[in-house]
């Protein structure tokens, strides 16, 4: 009861990065079939606009996910 464990919060720090990524990833998909599917010019440069600023955010977030140690195996 309490104070988290420094183990238990860097998981929950790790589980938190892995939901962001899985919510950018959705949102990346979504944009390349808009963009894919190419029906609506204005459609897609807003698709192709937030889908460049989701990449970044991505490899932002990926890097971070990295420097947590979120991909080692001996986090347990």
């Amino acid at each position: 009861m309490g104070i988290p464990s420094a183990g238990r919060a860097e998981f929950d720090q790790c589980r938190l990065i892995d939901q962001v990524l899985n919510r950018l990833g959705n949102a990346m998909a979504v944009n390349r079939l808009i963009i894919a599917e190419g029906n609506d010019s204005t459609a897609v440069a807003a698709a192709s606009e937030a889908l460049a600023q989701q990449n970044e955010s991505y490899r932002r977030t990926k890097r971070q996910r990295a420097k947590a140690g979120c991909d080692r195996w001996d986090r347990d």
